[in-house]
């Protein structure tokens, strides 16, 4: 389902766009006291989430040269998935002491992070050659937004 926007969307965008909708639809899930309400937000932070996932793992496959891609990328998802074990033990004592909404305010807050991490510092990579995207990071030459990185 995320695919076709994945290919239309520069992913350095939509990963950052779909970070600020978690965060919004998270607390409003958090905030929400009908179910209604939970469904609804649940709904919609989990279609952003499918995005935010599908394109961010795309996005980190595309920023890493060849020769480090299959390290780079399976270490950057392994630290993923141990973060993801560590979770419960850091928002479950936030969500039993201050509730639901406080708990998505910490995920908000690490969205942040991420938004602006991306957002200056990730290169364009949709509809560019891999070698391209490694080039303009190796060398310190434009990633298509006025930064430049440099080796």
């Amino acid at each position: 389902m995320s695919l076709p926007i994945i290919e239309r969307v520069q992913r350095k965008w939509l990963i950052v766009g779909a970070a600020f909708f978690m965060a919004v639809f998270g607390i409003l899930f958090g905030m929400a006291n009908s179910p209604a309400l939970i469904i609804v937000f649940g709904f919609l932070y989990t279609l952003v989430s499918n995005i935010f996932s599908n394109s961010y793992h795309i996005f980190q496959a595309e920023i890493y040269p060849t020769s480090i891609r299959a390290t780079a990328a399976g270490s950057a998802y392994s630290l993923s998935r141990l973060m993801s074990g560590l979770m419960p033990f850091i928002l479950l004592p936030v969500l039993k002491l201050h509730g639901a909404t406080m708990m998505f305010t910490v995920v908000a807050l690490a969205m942040v992070i991420i938004m602006i991490d991306i957002g200056a510092f990730g290169p364009r990579t949709s509809g560019r050659s891999l070698e391209e995207v490694n080039e303009s990071m190796l060398h310190g030459q434009s990633n298509g937004t006025g930064q430049t990185f440099q080796s």
